[in-house]
């Protein structure tokens, strides 16, 4: 490779990583707005309440999955086939300039070193979001498990009836569903009974670029607590209004 082909190929896989993140963040906003507007395939339709939820909720992770998987792949690929394309050139150049003061393995590393940093950022990355996975997944089964047993099937029944639907444009916090019975969030993931909430708090968070609102639920449940952040004080109060009216 030339000096100039690598940096080209350099800047090429920044951009595609960038790429990436954009069209995983798209993705995912569609993925839930389908799931909540209830476009799901019939056999997630016919799945156990908790399975149901649980399903919905690795749907939504799993743009950002796959988008860190193909990049890893692609940078992989990258790396390994310019370094060894640059140690055939470095191992003819010290052949005859044997006595060069600087490590062939400098040579050949230090113009692969952007897209090795990208590669253990992305790697870092991958690794927090299976560990999302894992922590969304226990989460609805925690909420399950203190749900009463007549309430399970209820759970399925009221998502689907309901088109109450609150957008929200906080970042990583995906759109509210709001049953009859029950405030569905797909990301954070939650199914809370209104029965639940003795109260709800709005505190506003200053950023630098506005501010964001969190929605702080006292659940009448020992050591459970509720946090949604939402982008609008509008949406924050309708919801709250909406909750401790029923």
């Amino acid at each position: 490779m030339d000096e100039f082909g690598i940096i080209g190929k350099i800047f090429f896989m920044f951009f595609f990583f960038i790429l990436s993140i954009i069209i995983a963040f798209f993705v995912r906003k569609r993925v839930i707005r389908k799931i909540l507007l209830g476009e799901l395939d019939e056999s997630e339709k016919n799945l156990a309440p908790l399975d149901f939820f649980h399903n919905i909720s690795e749907k939504t992770i799993k743009p950002f999955y796959y988008a860190a998987l193909l990049f890893l792949i692609v940078d992989a690929l990258f790396i390994l086939i310019g370094v060894y394309i640059e140690y055939v050139k470095e191992l003819d150049f010290m052949e005859k300039y044997s006595d060069f003061p600087i490590s062939p393995v400098l040579l050949i590393l230090s113009p692969f070193m952007i897209p090795i940093t990208l590669w253990c950022i992305v790697f870092s990355l991958f690794l927090i979001i299976f560990f999302i996975k894992k922590r969304e997944s226990k989460k609805i089964s925690e909420i399950f498990n203190k749900l009463n047993k007549k309430d399970l099937p209820i759970t399925k029944e009221d998502f689907f009836n309901s088109d109450r639907i609150i957008k929200n444009g906080a970042l990583m916090n995906g759109d509210i569903k709001l049953g009859n019975r029950f405030l569905f969030s797909i990301y954070p993931a939650y199914v809370i009974p209104y029965s639940w909430v003795k109260d709800i708090k709005i505190d506003r968070i200053s950023l630098r670029n506005g501010s964001i609102y969190s929605l702080n639920f006292i659940i009448n449940r020992p050591f459970y607590s509720v946090r949604i952040f939402i982008d609008k004080e509008k949406s924050a109060e309708e919801i709250k209004n909406f909750i401790l009216k029923k």
